[in-house]
């Protein structure tokens, strides 16, 4: 894991936002908090997953990750 990816996890360990570029979070970041909701998951730790999953939902929206929901037909 890179740092950039682990100083992301300590901000959320915190209670803090991550804030990333959207080439680091597409890059590593994004697939770090996946593993740390997994993990969370794997040790019966829901509240931690829910955070990590929703902190994942957030920064999709503000980077662009995915499709967009502004023109969902345009992919036809």
């Amino acid at each position: 894991m890179t740092e950039e990816a682990c100083k992301a996890l300590d901000r959320l360990r915190e209670g803090n936002p991550i804030v990333c570029s959207a080439d680091a979070y597409h890059r590593e970041i994004r697939d770090a908090l996946i593993l740390f909701a997994l993990e969370c998951a794997d040790s019966n730790d829901t509240v931690r997953m829910r955070i990590a999953l929703a902190e994942v939902n957030r920064l999709d929206n503000e980077h662009g990750y995915g499709v967009s929901a502004v023109a969902p037909n345009s992919l036809t």
